[in-house]
């Protein structure tokens, strides 16, 4: 009797999927109100998803609590496969097909950014695929989570757990069910994964990065790191009469803060914490390289007082991109970071550095630099004293 039930209860269970998907995506309503200006307030509360990611995961949850309460092995192994098939193909496929078809952030002329509205539009397709992942971990934890707990010998596994374990009592059919539900996370999250990821990177090539190589530019203009202290001296009286423009001293964090600001705020209002995460992690590791790029063309341009003035800069613009406890990012400037070091060094301090080099390999030390490059490093200064 079983057998003869299971191909329309997977028929039925497919059609239910595959039906709600596409209503959903009919009936899909967008957040309004979003803006990319920071000066416009948002009237609704985040994370900034359409209407389809609840109306989807709220399908997924019944069905799955549904297939539970039959207490059938058959009916997992035959129904759990079908709503990750549906999932993969039919939610995962619509927002991919819409970010590429319907809010694909392309400028309408070449330097110039996307319209905002078709920003902020695949800001939240990404936002979908992020949250519905949210949604799918708590469906399964809190069925999986619990039926760990009670093996463990838990105190309090909690009521879904138990339902779980009371349901499949026989062999190791609450065993074979738990991973049943774990492998549909699984493919959910490594799906929804590798399609935020590529949005992620057209975000950033589309939106941040023609506006990133200025941002630094503008952030460099008209420091000059072969000033000796007397014409830093003359340059501070100046700004002193002007009583306007930024000090030498303070010049790359006013214009750099100001630019970073402009450049990822608006951006942040709009992503979920986690995908905000993601593309700065992207944008820093393409802003160290291209850093990293500025000092090397430094070579021979740079005096001592200088090349302790931009080991200053650097720490600067490092400690702005990683302000709110992003310190693990700061990893991403380690070799800009290695470049003024040995720039900076004393003399005895270098020797001291090439020594152990030879003799002890790196001594303890993790340099990102080879020996060559620490040798350009230190050549980098004009007429070392």
């Amino acid at each position: 009797m079983a057998d003869r039930l299971m191909t329309p209860i997977k028929a039925m269970t497919t059609f239910l999927l595959r039906r709600s998907v596409e209503r959903a995506f009919q009936l899909d309503e967008q957040p309004v109100g979003l803006s990319l200006n920071p000066s416009k307030a948002i009237q609704l509360s985040p994370p900034y998803i359409s209407s389809a990611v609840d109306d989807v995961m709220y399908v997924v949850n019944q069905v799955v609590e549904r297939s539970l309460a039959t207490s059938q092995r058959e009916v997992i192994s035959g129904v759990i496969p079908s709503v990750a098939r549906v999932l993969d193909s039919d939610f995962i496929g619509m927002i991919q097909r819409k970010m590429r078809d319907e809010s694909y952030p392309k400028a309408a002329v070449q330097g110039a950014l996307p319209p905002e509205n078709t920003i902020i539009a695949f800001l939240v397709l990404i936002n979908d695929l992020d949250v519905a992942c949210d949604f799918i971990k708590k469906i399964v934890q809190s069925r999986v989570e619990g039926q760990q707990g009670t093996k463990s010998g838990g105190e309090d596994p909690g009521e879904s757990s138990k339902s779980l374990v009371s349901l499949y009592p026989f062999e190791d059919d609450a065993l074979y069910t738990m991973n049943a539900l774990g492998l549909l996370q699984q493919n959910f999250e490594a799906k929804a994964m590798q399609l935020i990821g590529d949005g992620i990177y057209v975000a950033f090539k589309n939106v941040v990065k023609p506006r990133l190589r200025s941002l630094l530019s503008d952030a460099f203009r008209n420091i000059d790191y072969q000033s000796d202290e007397e014409d830093l001296k003359d340059a501070r009286r100046l700004v002193e009469d002007d009583g306007h423009n930024p000090t030498v001293d303070d010049a790359i964090e006013y214009h750099f803060q100001r630019g970073w600001d402009v450049l990822t705020k608006p951006i942040a209002r709009i992503f979920t914490e986690a995908n905000f995460e993601r593309l700065l992690s992207t944008v820093i590791s393409y802003l160290a390289e291209v850093l990293e790029k500025r000092i090397w063309g430094y070579y021979g341009c740079i005096n001592e007082l200088g090349a302790v003035r931009l080991e200053r800069d650097i720490a600067t613009l490092t400690s702005i991109v990683v302000r709110g406890g992003r310190y693990g990012l700061r990893d991403a400037f380690v070799r800009c970071t290695q470049i003024c070091l040995v720039m900076n060094m004393e003399e005895d301090e270098w020797a001291e550095t090439q020594a152990s080099a030879t003799t002890d390999g790196d001594a303890g030390f993790k340099w990102k630099l080879d020996g060559d490059e620490r040798r350009r490093a230190r050549a980098i200064i004009q007429n070392r004293k």
